[in-house]
């Protein structure tokens, strides 16, 4: 009963934290649509880099062969407002294609020269976002306020969030267990907050100076384990509860934790940690300064 009421209480702290704009990204979101002379066009992501399609709801979604050259050539079925035809085209596998906070993973899309109609709007197209995308996407268009609306992403989507993350923060573990306090600065947002018994720390400096003081210095005799529970996404970023274990040389300490880690450019980094004690141990003093 209190491990419950504990897990209220910090999600509760956690959602108060979040920016509202964040939680509306949660149970949906609306992504401004641009345009190409009349032409519905909405910026969308591959990798670091931005690729403007154009918005048809009467194509399948295509890539432009120019901005994605690379794939295999071979006969492709491609709908459009006049009808179904087979054609030549470049098979491109996208590992992942990113609209506003919602990804698609491992598409396979067509790619074949749309310089027609980039030409025609007079402005760069990069691809075509099509029906099977948008209903993918869960998307509803509202051209009369040029905006669309997204549907809330699935368990699927989330999952898929939470693996990207632990595989990027996975040497941020390692440089904790080897006592690397450069190499974990790096993996701490700049904006850093740290809550456990001892008190309340702000940004990376503080946070480091609490981690070098009570644990990475017994490095290599270290060890930070930890199992995820209840997966919340919120925008570009995660909240999560979690167990934790910290092996240290003569004692364990146990306990649960909320954090949320947070992408930016392209890079995942922890924005806030929520630790609290489970076991009767206090955290270590620090090891005598030699």
């Amino acid at each position: 009963m209190v491990r419950n009421y504990w897990r209220l209480a910090t999600c509760a702290l956690l959602l108060v934290l979040v920016a509202p704009s964040a939680l509306a990204k949660q149970a949906g979101e609306e992504i401004a649509l641009g345009r190409c002379d009349r032409l519905p066009v909405v910026s969308m992501q591959v990798g670091d880099s931005d690729f403007q399609f154009l918005v048809d709801t009467g194509a399948t979604s295509i890539l432009n062969l120019k901005s994605f050259s690379s794939g295999t050539s071979k006969d492709i079925r491609i709908s459009s407002w006049r009808g179904t035809a087979a054609t030549s085209a470049r098979e491109v596998t996208l590992g992942e294609l990113r609209l506003g906070s919602h990804r698609m993973h491992n598409l396979k899309l067509p790619a074949i020269d749309l310089s027609p109609i980039a030409e025609a709007c007079g402005g760069r197209i990069d691809g075509i976002l099509g029906i099977d995308l948008l209903e993918q996407l869960g998307a509803t268009l509202d051209l009369q306020n040029r905006i669309a609306k997204l549907g809330a992403e699935g368990p699927d989507d989330v999952q898929a969030r939470y693996q990207d993350m632990e595989r990027a923060m996975g040497p941020c573990h390692e440089a904790f267990n080897s006592g690397n306090a450069k190499k974990l600065e790096d993996c701490f947002d700049p904006e850093i907050i740290l809550y456990n018994k001892s008190g309340e720390y702000r940004g990376r400096k503080q946070v480091m100076g609490y981690l070098q003081k009570h644990f990475l210095s017994y490095a290599p005799n270290l060890r930070f384990k930890s199992k995820a529970h209840d997966v919340q996404m919120f925008g570009n970023a995660l909240w999560y509860s979690y167990e934790y274990t910290i092996d240290l040389p003569d004692q364990q300490i146990a306990g649960n934790g909320v954090a949320m880690c947070r992408k930016s450019n392209g890079r995942w980094r922890m924005l806030n940690m929520h630790n609290s004690l489970v076991s009767a141990a206090t955290f270590p003093p620090a090891p005598p300064q030699h």
